[in-house]
């Protein structure tokens, strides 16, 4: 499973748990703009952003704004919105996008901290209702405030309490590092059960769990002028844990686990531990589709959590700014983010009535607001994690040691990063 993917398992599983959306109890809204129609680019995963344009209904029937949305194939997003904005096309007024894309946005992107608070009846940005560095990695380059967060995510480890009582196992107690899932690991092991349902496919999912071991041991992707670091210390160290420690206490035939394998591997019990993204606990959780929903805890990953998610952002050569920049804050304020389906400010996650239906919320403000794990921030990342997932996957198999797999990851991400011309 490649980026592209995961990205639509992601999205689509988030938005599984949301009921059709109601915003009657938000303020209303300026009709100023009222007749403008704004172009906006989403991709094609569906999901989540099958909910963002639900939710716009109530936004145009307030203010008078239209919408015309380009959905593009997954495939083409990252191009077209990088295109749009450095060529000066400016063919759309607003965007959804991924933080490790920011580098290359920020030019082209108004700054909303400075816009938003201009627009006539806008949402409060709210700034302080995000957790931890939330703001900043989603939304901030360069001192510019491009982008505001709508979708929460970030990974979380999963236990099950039934299978950790049978071992002697504390079932209220997560582990507090990866040693201690490893350990945990062994004894499930041994008592016949799979300590760890490790992703190894050629996929995002084994790449994600590299990125937060790789964050336990102080590992930075680039040097001085993007030099890659994948025969770091921290990279070697990263790789061996998952060799090592990880791989032979997962279940059989994990080299070809990715997103949906590590799903079912836990609502299934095949699995008495894992990693987990916010999306898969509408199912994780629901006894209708889960033999083990109720067995089933979880917290933020030991360590760092790997920061995932979207925000929305508005192009600043826009015709329509004003208008855009108000539906850029309808979207991400706390009102309409209680109809999302990933919440990212506090005040949602934490809220009793909503945790009531969605438990797993404050084990998500738990993972946002610790140490926050990211993706590669270069231009085309996506190339640089299939590298890895490729490289990780020869490892996991036996085909190559961890210093040979990360060597050639080495060579393959210097020889792209050359291509890209964004050294100095």
């Amino acid at each position: 499973m490649d980026r592209r993917e995961f990205m639509k398992t992601v999205t689509a599983l988030s938005a599984l748990a949301v009921l059709p959306v109601s915003l009657s109890q938000a303020a209303e809204l300026t009709k100023k703009y009222s007749g403008t129609a704004l172009r906006v680019m989403l991709g094609a995963g569906g999901g989540a952003f099958d909910v963002y344009k639900k939710m716009t209904e109530t936004f145009t029937e307030q203010t008078g704004i239209e919408f015309d949305y380009t959905t593009l194939p997954d495939a083409d997003y990252y191009s077209k919105i990088v295109l749009d904005v450095s060529t000066g096309t400016n063919s759309f007024d607003a965007y959804l996008y991924t933080y490790f894309w920011k580098g290359e946005l920020e030019p082209g992107f108004a700054d909303l901290e400075k816009l938003v608070p201009s627009i006539e009846g806008a949402p409060a940005l709210g700034l302080d209702d995000y957790p931890g560095q939330v703001v900043e990695v989603y939304g901030r380059q360069n001192g510019k405030l491009i982008g505001l967060p709508v979708l929460g995510d970030a990974t979380m480890f999963v236990w099950n309490k039934a299978q950790y009582k049978d071992v002697g196992l504390d079932p209220a107690a997560a582990p507090k590092s990866w040693e201690d899932v490893v350990a945990n690991g062994k004894k499930l092991e041994a008592a016949g059960k799979n300590g760890f349902g490790l992703p190894a496919g050629k996929g995002y999912q084994v790449a994600c769990l590299w990125m937060i071991l790789f964050a336990k041991y102080g590992g930075e992707y680039f040097g001085p002028n993007f030099a890659p670091q994948f025969t770091s210390d921290a990279a070697i160290k990263a790789t061996k844990f998952m060799v090592d420690q990880l791989q032979p206490l997962a279940p059989k035939g994990n080299l070809t686990w990715d997103f949906s394998e590590m799903l079912d591997g836990l609502a299934t019990g095949v699995s008495a531990q894992g990693m987990m993204w916010p999306g898969g606990f509408g199912r994780m959780l629901d006894p209708k589709q889960s033999a083990e929903a109720n067995n089933l805890a979880y917290e933020a990953t030991p360590g760092a959590s790997l920061l995932g998610g979207w925000a929305v952002g508005v192009n600043d050569n826009s015709k329509n700014k004003e208008a855009a920049g108000l539906w850029a804050a309808f979207l991400a304020s706390a009102e309409a983010q209680k109809q999302g389906p990933a919440p990212a400010r506090i005040s949602v996650l934490s809220d009793p009535e909503l945790v009531k239906a969605h438990p797993q919320y404050p084990a998500v403000l738990q993972a946002l607001s610790g140490k926050l794990a990211q993706f590669p921030n270069v231009p085309q990342s996506g190339q640089v994690v299939a590298y890895l997932y490729d490289e990780l996957n020869a490892a996991l198999s036996g085909d190559k040691s961890a210093e040979e797999a990360m060597a050639d990851m080495q060579s393959q991400t210097e020889e792209f990063i050359a291509s890209l011309n964004i050294r100095k």
